[in-house]
Order: C-alpha cells, then sequence, then structure tokens
C-alpha cells in the first residue's frame, strides 16, 4: 500500500512539472511586443519559448548580442506580429558626461526618436562610457560633447597685435604679475611665449621687462610680466630683447 502510494505521488509531480512546462511555454507563445528578461532567462531559451529564432531577436535588438541579464526589455518577432525593424543612420560611441537628452541635441533629433532606436536600452536614464547605440536614420554622429582641453602652456594663435619668444635660459623662467612681482607660472627653456612688443619697461634696477600673454588666464590674470634682460645684462630670450 505504501509502495503505490508513493508511486502515486511521483506521477502527480511529474504531471504538474509537465503542466507547468507547458503553461510557460503558452505563456510565452503569445510573447507581447517586448518582454523583460527573468534571472535564468537565456536568449536561447526565449527564443525557442516565443516561437522565433536567437537572430530574429537580436534583429529586433540592435546591439544585442549573446547574453541577456534580468531586467532587461527585449523586442520580440514572432510569426503571429510583425514588429518593423527600424532603420538606422550609423552609431555612436558614448562618452563621459553624455546622456542621451544631449546625444539628441548635438544630433538634431528628439529624445524619444534616439530612445525608439535603442530598445536595447533598458533605462533610458542610464548609459554608460563607452557604449556604443543606435542613432536615427539620416543623422550624422554628433561631436564629442567633451572637447580635450588645451595644455595651458600650448602656444596659441594670436587674437591681439602679440610677437613671439622662446624661452633661452636653461633654468626656465618666471611669469610674474607685475615688473618683479608675484609669480604666477613659469615657462620651460626653448617654450614659446607670446608678448606685447610695445610692452617693454625697464625699472629701476635697469631690468628689463616685457608684457606677455596668459592663455588660460591664470589666478585671474591674463597677462603677466616676464625678465627679458637683467641689470648685469644677461638676456633670457630669443630672440634678446632690450630696451
Amino acid at each position: 500500500m505504501t509502495k503505490r502510494i508513493v508511486q502515486l505521488m511521483i506521477v502527480l509531480v511529474i504531471l504538474a512539472a509537465s503542466f507547468g512546462s507547458a503553461a510557460g511555454v503558452s505563456a510565452h507563445s503569445n510573447c507581447a511586443n517586448y518582454i523583460t528578461v527573468q534571472w535564468g532567462d537565456t536568449l536561447s531559451g526565449i527564443a525557442v519559448l516565443c516561437g522565433t529564432t536567437v537572430s530574429a531577436i537580436q534583429a529586433a535588438n540592435p546591439g544585442l548580442g549573446s547574453w541577456v541579464y534580468a531586467g532587461q526589455v527585449l523586442c520580440i518577432p514572432n510569426g503571429t506580429v510583425s514588429y518593423p525593424v527600424p532603420s538606422y543612420g550609423g552609431t555612436y560611441t558614448v562618452q563621459w558626461g553624455d546622456t542621451l537628452g544631449k546625444i539628441a541635441a548635438r544630433s538634431g533629433v528628439s529624445l524619444t526618436s534616439l530612445i525608439a532606436a535603442n530598445p536595447q536600452i533598458p533605462n533610458p536614464s542610464l548609459i554608460y562610457t563607452g557604449q556604443v547605440i543606435n542613432l536615427p536614420a539620416g543623422v550624422s554622429v554628433p561631436p564629442p560633447s567633451n572637447p580635450p582641453p588645451t595644455h595651458p602652456r600650448d602656444p596659441q594663435p594670436p587674437t591681439e597685435s602679440l610677437s613671439t619668444l622662446k624661452i633661452a635660459f636653461k633654468g626656465g623662467m618666471y611669469l610674474r604679475s607685475a615688473p618683479g612681482g608675484t609669480i604666477l607660472s613659469s615657462a620651460l627653456n626653448k617654450e614659446t611665449v607670446y608678448y606685447f612688443p610695445n610692452s617693454v619697461f625697464v625699472d629701476k634696477k635697469w631690468k628689463v621687462w616685457v608684457q606677455v600673454k596668459l592663455y588660460p588666464p591664470i589666478k585671474g590674470y591674463t597677462t603677466g610680466w616676464l625678465l627679458v634682460k637683467d641689470q648685469f645684462g644677461t638676456y633670457f630670450t630669443d630672440p634678446q630683447i632690450s630696451n
């Protein structure tokens, strides 16, 4: 009697599992337009349960690889409903500081169309540096939002009546707030500096100074002063500048 009860229980467990499996297949056989990936799901398993193929799901979700994760939203094509795959105008690699809103603005498209072109992104508010996203058809790649900063000492094209000189002193020279004033920065040997040719100034100690352009501003100063010749006749720049 006990043996028959155990056998009956085993049969019931098998039947319950079969019904559960059938119910799962049935539930997925009418997959919605979009489904949310559950823990334990695989791309191949979803394809089988939804009556489609892995390649079809990947085609409907540009940028989708071979892996899926819990919470990811997928567009599911199947035989009962036709889901047109949108056309794209190219891709863009997300840079530091980017948001979909910023990318849309720089691309000249609406945020809605950019989101629609990227159904593989589960949360449009969360994108990361290095992520490749799709651009709507007819949209060119936008310029980066954060252009590389210019090094403070890189020579800049003169925007005023400026001349150039090079530091000719091995130890470099200081750039000051005024002749003999506070040190603002320094210029290395052989570094190019822009200066105002009509600014030559001789102080009470017979030192010769010129006013130079600071780019970008240093401590609020847009110009500074450079010693070009000391009271002993030593020159510190090339060309040599005298009074």
